[in-house]
């Protein structure tokens, strides 16, 4: 029902536009001519009803941008929470920078873990979770990206069950020892 409501407003804003421009090509008489200008100009009579044709296009015009310009800007708009729970009283949701803090703190519980990066988006109606992490060059890279991959996911689902699209950990670089001479 909301998704129809929604196609119908579009559909009448954007005619709202359309019939804006016809009502104003039409008070200024298109094709535009020389003759037809100096005519609405010089006829008196007939500039008030001009000016009121203008200014209902006008103002069809503007309703018609205002309404799509607010339906593309709530399709556009970041989400920056994720959903928990719809009930009757309303929503529970999460906010994706404390997703992050849950995965930061999941991080530095790791000894092999030197430093990292976590960044939240939203896929849908679930997250994706991008975390860059910093290793010493003794550690098993694959084995560091899955046992990191798990630990992120349990420590979500136990501590507030968002719906997680994936988890994409990068290991940006190893930090090498000093040699020694």
């Amino acid at each position: 029902m909301k998704r129809a409501v929604g196609i119908l407003s579009g559909v009448l804003a954007f005619a709202a536009v359309l019939l804006g421009i016809v009502l104003l090509l039409a008070a200024i008489g298109w094709p535009i001519t020389t003759d037809g200008l100096q005519e609405m100009i010089a006829g008196s009579h007939r500039m008030p009803a001009v000016l009121l044709l203008v200014l209902i296009a006008l103002i069809c015009i503007a309703l018609g941008v205002i309404i799509l310009y607010g339906m593309i800007g709530n399709r556009l708009k970041r989400r920056t929470t994720a959903l928990l729970e719809k009930n009757a009283l309303g929503e529970t949701a999460v906010s994706f920078a404390a997703l992050s803090q849950i995965v930061d703190r999941t991080l530095k519980n790791r000894k092999d873990v030197k430093s990292s990066k976590t960044r939240v988006f939203a896929i849908g109606s679930s997250v994706r979770i991008e975390v860059r992490a910093v290793t010493s060059p003794t550690v098993s890279l694959l084995e560091l990206t899955h046992s990191l991959q798990d630990e992120i996911h349990a420590a979500i689902v136990a501590l507030c069950g968002v719906s997680i699209g994936s988890i994409d950990v990068t290991v940006d670089q190893a930090e090498f020892p000093p040699k020694r001479i």
